[in-house]
């Protein structure tokens, strides 16, 4: 799975389905469904078919390098609440060097409302100790509306929502190794989704309520507009970013890209601006769209996928950056390959099969009657594509190299052919 899907995750695979690893939890110790992911369905399911849900999948920013931070704080813990427990206990536990400290709190985060151990929680605010509220309850989130929910946000605690508690522990030694940040900048990362460990609630349930029935009308009003626009803006931006795409305008892209539009989004034929740049051979564009988490095996209505349609168009600067993000032929692509390469050699279309290379495909692969491109080529006499078909082999039976092949005579040709335009705004291994 690893090999050929792109989730630029950090995951755990059990029982045939991989699970975000920040929203998974231990259930059982005995049974083979020992791990559950309560508040997200498992990102894929593997079974006859791989199901992978792809609205789930957090997109790549960028083609960068990743980064590991190695700076967490130890002095965390966490504090199951309970019916009756006393003050000078938390008091006890919030005392230095704690730092942090996660609170299990009953069913949508609500807790004890005596005084004194309210004024605990306070007081270890005001020392700057961090206090994440998460729910003990294996499903749901924590909740304001209630009167104990509000009461424990006016105490400086941070909502955790629908954080599993072993998120909300690593999150919160996370949050406090930063440095540079103060008490605030803190309480904001907490508080935002970070790497999908949870759900944020709708906006409605921050909005203060309003007041006077004239002002209540005329922000129904307000935002009854802005919702009919964000409907029209939502249908349109697909269309325009594929359009964009076609044409190879990176500014109109850049444009959409500020407004906030989703640049992996399907237009009504089923294609994305990636396809579209792939189709046109636009590399700078198609660079722009990795940089921003295109999603490298997405298909069109017709099955096809980005690289597919790169291959088809010969554009092999658009092969290249597709390879490097991590574009795979799939399977059902591969099907009539074999055919389609006993078709190019019959014709001589060297590009062709030089795509079709780049791309990993194996020139070795048999047509429909049992023949590789290269007997084929060799029964038909184009000797021209023997002698490419060996150069691009190169001896090799299984995947083609990713780089160009050898030979001097020919290696200036094909490292100026995946060489791309000047400013172009492709990114390389090397420069990510």
């Amino acid at each position: 799975m690893a090999g050929q899907y792109v989730i630029p995750e950090v995951c755990l695979f059990f029982q045939n389905q991989l699970f975000r690893g920040t929203r998974v939890t231990k259930v059982d110790t005995r049974r083979f469904a020992a791990f559950c992911s309560p508040n997200l369905p498992p990102l894929a399911v593997v079974g006859a078919d791989v199901i992978i849900n792809r609205e789930l999948v957090r997109r790549a920013r960028g083609q960068g390098r990743l980064v590991v931070s190695g700076s967490m704080e130890h002095d965390v813990g966490l504090l199951r609440l309970y019916p009756g427990i006393p003050a000078t206990l938390v008091r006890a536990f919030l005392q230095p060097p704690l730092k942090g400290v996660v609170l299990e709190t009953f069913g949508s985060g609500n807790g004890p409302t005596k005084p004194d151990l309210l004024q605990e929680l306070r007081a270890a605010a005001e020392r700057g100790v961090l206090i994440l509220n998460c729910t003990h309850c294996l499903r749901g989130s924590v909740t304001s509306r209630y009167a104990a929910g509000m009461t424990a946000a006016r105490a400086s605690i941070v909502s955790g929502f629908d954080m599993t508690s072993e998120a909300a522990l690593a999150k919160l030694s996370y949050v406090l190794g930063q440095p540079g940040l103060g008490v605030d900048g803190r309480k904001e990362l907490l508080a935002r989704d970070l790497r999908g460990e949870m759900t944020l609630p709708v906006v409605d349930e921050c909005q203060p309520p309003l007041r006077g029935s004239a002002l209540r009308l005329g922000v129904a009003q307000l935002l009854s507009l802005s919702q009919e626009l964000d409907a029209v803006r939502d249908a349109l931006t697909p269309s325009l970013a594929c359009a964009a795409a076609r044409a190879g305008d990176l500014e109109a892209l850049q444009a959409l890209a500020a407004l906030g539009t989703d640049l992996s989004l399907e237009d009504f034929t089923g294609q994305t601006p990636l396809h579209a740049a792939a189709r046109g051979g636009h590399a700078g564009v198609a660079a722009m769209l990795l940089q921003k988490g295109a999603n490298v095996d997405a298909r069109d209505e017709d099955g096809l996928s980005p690289l597919l349609l790169a291959i088809k168009g010969r554009h092999q600067s658009v092969i290249k950056l597709l390879r490097e993000a991590g574009a795979r032929l799939a399977p059902q692509e591969l099907e009539e390959a074999g055919t389609e390469l006993c078709r190019l050699a019959t014709k001589a279309d060297g590009d062709g099969l030089r795509a079709w290379w780049q791309a990993g495909a194996d020139l070795g692969r048999p047509g429909y009657d049992g023949r590789s491109a290269l007997l084929v080529a060799e029964a038909a006499g184009r000797l021209e594509v023997v002698t490419l078909l060996r150069r691009l082999q190169g001896g090799a039976d299984g995947l083609a190299p990713e780089g160009p092949p050898g030979g001097a005579d020919h290696a200036s040709e094909e490292l100026v052919a995946l060489q791309l335009e000047p400013g172009s705004g492709a990114v390389s291994k090397g420069q990510a």
